[in-house]
């Protein structure tokens, strides 16, 4: 059976707008998805070699038709924390390159297809993992205590109901297991006032999914061991580019950005400024964070909340 590649790549005409056109490239498509960047990168560049990166084996499905064209092109199926080991085993290890991108977050391959348990709209078994993983959502809803469960859906999810749903959690489980998404989803909509539900634009369980997710596949500290990567791999002039999906990963890009470019910096605004006494690194292109227009919003709704951060290597 064919499975239809149904992710959008989200900025891609402000992505592709960074890239040197005057020059034979080597790229690092760290999140590889549905292969979107990577397409219009060789369709529209001259590249020398890419390397695309995903720890979700079904991207091997979306790479077919690249491998069948390209030979410039290889994909690897691992995390991008392990960037440096990855370079060294596919033997591009002599190579430094001109681009590197992230596209962070989950594509629609994933979320639409119940069956891994990502989405809160479509019934399927509480899974989450993107690859290989030691946990799964379904462990973590029935088995963890509840303030570990509050702290969780709280830290990841920034959900300030988060102790609320994780008392109605463990409530529910003492009955039965909560064995799928939907019977998660609707304990978490009882959680929330009924004028919150009638306000909000946003499902009641959707930080709550995205505190789960991103617990399961730990993807803060695979962003920050990713991009702590990418400098000693980096040509000079070369460029770091990020789409990021919500406050957590959008700080952590910030942050990296920042400190590796001489910028001043205070760790919590509660603490006055520090200087970084790193020599400086990077140039901060993006001086604020790109935002996707409106048109690409109306066309594609789960681009609207993505930020684009752009830096080059000095």
């Amino acid at each position: 059976m064919k499975i239809k590649n149904l992710h959008k790549p989200v900025m891609l005409n402000e992505v592709i707008s960074f890239i040197p056109k005057n020059k034979s490239i080597n790229v690092v498509d760290a999140t590889f998805g549905g292969g979107g960047y990577t397409r219009a990168i060789l369709k529209n560049f001259k590249v020398s070699k890419i390397l695309a990166i995903d720890r979700d084996p079904i991207s091997n499905i979306f790479s077919k038709d690249i491998k069948s064209k390209y030979a410039n092109f290889s994909l690897v199926n691992d995390r991008f924390s392990r960037l440096d080991k990855i370079v060294e085993q596919t033997k591009l290890s002599l190579k430094k390159f001109d681009v590197i991108i992230f596209d962070l977050g989950i594509s629609s391959n994933q979320t639409d297809n119940s069956n891994r348990g990502f989405s809160f709209i479509n019934d399927g078994p509480l899974d989450m993992r993107m690859g290989k993983s030691e946990k799964n959502a379904f462990d973590i809803i029935n088995n963890y205590e509840e303030k570990n469960l509050a702290k969780i859906i709280y830290e990841y999810g920034e959900e300030r109901f988060s102790r609320k749903i994780a008392k109605e959690i463990v409530k529910n489980r003492k009955i039965k297991f909560i064995s799928n998404t939907t019977e998660l989803s609707e304990i978490i909509k009882k959680c929330f006032p009924i004028k919150n539900k009638k306000l909000k634009n946003i499902h009641p369980a959707t930080k709550t999914f995205q505190a789960l997710r991103i617990y399961v596949n730990d993807e803060l500290n695979e962003l920050k061991q990713g991009l702590d990567k990418t400098i000693n791999l980096l040509k000079k002039n070369g460029l770091i580019l990020v789409v990021s999906f919500h406050s957590l990963e959008d700080r952590i890009v910030k942050d990296f950005f920042n400190h590796n470019s001489g910028k001043r910096w205070r760790s919590s605004r509660h603490y006055p400024e520090l200087p970084d006494n790193l020599a400086a690194q990077l140039r901060i292109i993006t001086k604020k964070p790109l935002v996707p227009l409106d048109s690409e919003i109306l066309l594609n709704p789960r681009s609207r909340s993505a930020k684009l951060r752009v830096a080059q290597k000095i």
